[in-house]
């Protein structure tokens, strides 16, 4: 009979690799900063045009 894993080892593992993650830093260049500033300031810009729109739109939504 094989023994039972500990509840805890995926958490354990998955606490390693986040911490391992956390330490490496070699896929995160200034371009890649550069495009998610860009992308935060599309989306804000978004929801700042047409914010009150899509609250509208989703107050008028009825469920059956």
């Amino acid at each position: 009979m094989l023994p039972r894993p500990s509840p805890w080892t995926w958490q354990r593992q998955l606490g390693g690799f986040l911490r391992a993650l956390a330490r490496d830093d070699r896929g995160m260049t200034s371009e890649h900063v550069i495009w998610i500033a860009f992308a935060a300031a599309l989306a804000l810009a978004v929801t700042g045009l047409f914010g009150p729109q899509i609250m509208a739109a989703a107050r008028s939504v009825s469920f059956r």
